[in-house]
């Protein structure tokens, strides 16, 4: 549950960052560009929010001196 609600919200803050990405081309150069530069920043933020959520839910590993203490 805890990786989906990360995604969600990694995810939001990006396509907030894509529609900025969109308007500030669309502003300097021209509509269209604008659009391209929307729609492949839009789906590339669904790789790049999941690879996030992955890495900031993943489990952290004992560390060696933990796991000799539990040992004795």
């Amino acid at each position: 549950m805890r990786l989906l609600l990360v995604f969600l919200i990694t995810l939001a803050i990006g396509q907030v960052i894509s529609i900025g990405l969109g308007l500030l081309v669309e502003r300097q150069w021209s509509p269209y560009a604008g659009l391209v530069t929307f729609i492949a920043s839009y789906f590339a933020m669904f790789v790049v929010a999941w690879h996030v959520a992955v890495r900031v839910t993943e489990p952290r590993p004992h560390s060696a001196g933990a796991l000799r203490a539990e040992g004795s």
